[in-house]
């Protein structure tokens, strides 16, 4: 991780990655979403679908307001709570709960960040979580999302709601840095 926890790790199971489509964000792309984005002074950010929480806790140790972790999975949960209380993490809150269920019943926040990072294989998910997400997002707020569909399979969808400011790619998974109208 870089700033406030620079060089803490994140520890999870070894068995963990070899559960099938458990592929965290390489730190490569990790470091290159948060240049894109900058300071995170004042941001609210939401991890829609946490796992190591790799995103989720980046952005707390780079400084934003509140960092919000929603993992279903109760194995990666207690990871993530494991994970919190061993770097001190204030910033942050973790739920395990269903993503949808938390937005639709829970959320209370509208926030400057949310990262979409898994499960980017299934395009339902996807879109459901980019429809919500424009719900719960400010004015001028970025969505981070992996996937493997390409961009103008998910503009054809949302091309009047968001604009594609970055764009990578890494294996066979497309990596957007989306700006929200």
């Amino acid at each position: 991780m870089s700033g406030k926890f620079k060089n803490s790790k994140i520890i999870f199971p070894i068995n963990f990655y070899k559960i099938k489509n458990f592929n965290p964000t390489p730190f490569h792309i990790k470091k290159k979403i948060f240049d894109w984005i900058g300071s995170l002074k004042g941001f609210y950010c939401l991890d829609f679908f946490s796992c190591t929480g790799a995103l989720g806790f980046e952005a707390a140790s780079r400084g934003c307001e509140l960092s919000i972790l929603l993992e279903k999975n109760k194995k990666f949960f207690y990871f993530l709570s494991k994970n919190k209380k061993k770097l001190n993490i204030k910033n942050s809150k973790i739920f395990n709960l269903n993503s949808f269920f938390y937005i639709n019943y829970i959320n209370k926040i509208y926030y400057n960040l949310i990262f979409i990072d898994s499960p980017y294989i299934i395009f339902k998910n996807l879109f459901n979580s980019l429809k919500l997400s424009l719900n719960i997002l400010k004015k001028n707020s970025y969505i981070y999302l992996e996937s493997i569909f390409n961009l103008n399979l998910i503009m054809k969808f949302f091309e009047n709601k968001i604009y594609c400011l970055k764009y990578d790619f890494f294996k066979k998974i497309n990596f957007y840095l989306f700006k929200v109208f």
